[in-house]
């Protein structure tokens, strides 16, 4: 995962506060509001990493996607 500190402190703020894209009233969340709390995360980067970060959210977000679909190649993002 090539997001830093601040980066993840702003995902888990967002996850809480964000009217757009925070968790649901039960805690639940799907994919796509992870996926845009992470490119909104991703608004902080220095240019030179944004890309490479911005590629590096979707493959993570596809490996969860893969793993929480019973893929056994991608069961380690989940366990």
């Amino acid at each position: 995962m090539q997001f830093g500190d601040g980066q993840l402190n702003i995902i888990a703020r967002n996850y809480y506060s964000d009217d757009a894209f925070c968790r649901n009233g039960d805690g639940s969340i799907n994919l796509w509001r992870v996926y845009n709390l992470f490119t909104e995360a991703n608004k902080s980067s220095y240019i030179d990493t944004f890309l490479d970060r911005s590629v590096n959210a979707t493959n993570f977000l596809n490996g969860v996607s893969m793993a929480l679909q019973g893929n056994a190649e991608y069961q380690w993002f989940i366990n």
